[in-house]
């Protein structure tokens, strides 16, 4: 006859079993409900099954630069926050200029403030198809989605300036001499310069900001009310001798706007490189430390077994986890095998479900690319 504590003992682990068992259930039903997909669909990828993201302010998207279908994920991430958070604030890498110029196609559809001359997120089929498909979305918004500007600045300045400048007044004699020089400046012309580009590029720049900087008021008076936007791209930086002066003047660039314009939510899309929370100067960790944004930050990043960037095509260079030299890709095959469908061509996870250290410490989310190729 079994003595009655043995059946106490007996229905109390069954009954932790089973509690167990219930508890692994509902991890597993949770760790599930968090894997995202992006759908092809008639208009485009679609990002669903996500969880809420209500709780975080700030998004980071670091993506790779000229993989084939990273813009089209880029627009479904912006569409999927915008439709879930209400987010119509987007950082990019750019500087002021280029954010005036897409800005100005994103409200008017021309054009041609984004193809003469092309500029940079812009110069290839899959970001032009990007740029198309935001401002298709916009159409649809009743408050439109407004890019900003958080980079250095490239020679399209020189358009902005000639943009902004005013057409029937007399020009003040201090800056004459330089309004006259812009005004001889084609940007076609410094483009197809073979050798010494972006020096010949710094040249202009630098040599227009001197003056700049010599007759301030000047300016102020001759740009009047389009004098704002003129003021940022003069004091912003043209180039960087080190790494963490980029990461730093674009956190600064990103603060002082959502400072000043009140921003509470927005998306930050950078290069990954930029994108690392676990090195304290990237521009992701710098956000996430703000007093604006701590604790309320989330990043993605992307996985890729053979995506090659096009900064080092030449060399072959194929990131095997989010900036690593990660020899062992098996875990990423692993991956997509478990993850990937015919109805889920690119699978979101959270990064704790990726089984490396580097790749969990790098990131909040990880966009799980097949092989991609380059543009």
């Amino acid at each position: 006859m079994q003595h009655p504590g043995s059946r106490i003992v007996v229905k109390f682990f069954t009954r932790l079993r089973i509690n167990i068992s219930i508890l692994l259930l509902l991890l597993a039903v949770s760790g599930q409900a968090q894997t995202g997909c992006f759908n092809a669909t008639d208009s485009g990828l679609q990002l669903s099954t996500m969880p809420s993201f209500a709780q975080r302010d700030l998004f980071f998207i670091g993506e790779f630069h000229g993989v084939h279908d990273v813009p089209a994920i880029r627009l479904a991430l912006i569409k999927y926050l915008n439709q879930h958070e209400g987010i119509t604030d987007v950082f990019m890498e750019m500087g002021y200029s280029a954010a005036f110029l897409y800005n100005s196609f994103l409200e008017t559809g021309d054009t041609a403030f984004i193809t003469h001359p092309l500029l940079v997120c812009g110069a290839k089929a899959p970001d032009r198809d990007f740029w198309m498909g935001l401002y298709d979305y916009n159409q649809t918004l009743s408050r439109h989605i407004v890019i900003h500007a958080m980079d250095f600045e490239r020679i399209d300045f020189i358009r902005v300036l000639k943009l902004l400048s005013p057409t029937d007044a007399q020009r003040p004699a201090a800056i004459a001499a330089t309004l006259n020089y812009i005004d001889t400046l084609s940007l076609h012309a410094i483009g197809s310069l073979k050798t010494g580009l972006q020096k010949r590029q710094d040249s202009i720049y630098e040599a227009i900001r001197a003056d700049y900087e010599h007759h301030t008021s000047d300016y102020a008076a001759w740009f009047g009310d389009n004098y704002p936007i003129v003021k940022k791209m003069l004091s912003n930086p043209s180039r960087f001798s080190h790494f963490s002066q980029r990461n730093n003047t674009m956190y600064r660039n990103v603060m002082e706007q959502v400072q000043d314009e009140h921003i509470a939510k927005c998306i930050v899309v950078s290069g990954m490189a930029h994108a690392n929370k676990e090195h304290t100067g990237s521009l992701y960790s710098l956000l996430a430390a703000s007093p604006e944004f701590t604790g309320k930050t989330t990043g993605t990043t992307m996985l890729c077994k053979n995506c090659y960037d096009w900064q080092e095509p030449e060399k072959g260079f194929a990131f095997k986890a989010p900036y690593t030299y990660n020899k062992d890709t098996s875990f990423v095959s692993k991956l997509l095998d478990k993850y990937s469908s015919p109805d889920c061509k690119f699978p979101m996870i959270p990064a704790r479900q990726v089984n490396d250290q580097r790749v969990r410490n790098y990131s909040d989310y990880i966009i799980l690319l097949k092989n991609q190729p380059g543009y």
